[in-house]
């Protein structure tokens, strides 16, 4: 009997560092995701799709977020798992002026074209679409 309650006590220590070990992990993990930072552009998950969204005021873990291309009632604060912030773009990712792209807004792809290319923004234009339309935008908003 006392073999097994030795067995026991060293089986419960294992499980009981293993789980505080994994949610431990876990918990670096959520805060390593929740940084954010003024100006910073990337995307927000609402209702199941992720929207492109730029970062106007970061407070501990949330970010107070504003969606390309919506008004400013829709601006809102999120947190970890609504946030994700775009990787850096590489330069095999650049796009010149006069190239044909698609261009996403409001969670759907247009068709366009590169007008200008200022550093790591593009503006564009939407074929169809007036010159009202044209806009500054990042690198995630595209494809070719």
């Amino acid at each position: 009997m006392t073999i097994n309650i030795i067995t026991m006590k060293k089986s419960i220590s294992f499980l009981l560092l293993l789980t505080a070990t994994w949610f431990g992990g876990l918990a670096l993990n959520a805060e390593a995701r929740s940084t954010c930072a003024v100006g910073q552009r990337g995307e927000v998950l609402w209702k199941g799709k992720w929207y492109p969204a730029q970062v106007l005021d970061a407070n501990g873990r949330q970010c107070y977020i504003t969606y390309d291309g919506y008004s400013s009632s829709w601006d809102e604060w999120v947190g970890p798992n609504r946030f994700r912030p775009y990787a850096p773009a590489s330069s095999n990712s650049a796009y010149r002026a006069g190239q044909s792209v698609q261009i996403l807004w409001k969670g759907k792809w247009y068709p366009g074209k590169v007008l200008d290319v200022s550093g790591n923004r593009y503006f564009i234009t939407y074929d169809g679409y007036s010159s009202s339309w044209n806009e500054w935008v990042s690198p995630a908003r595209l494809s070719r």
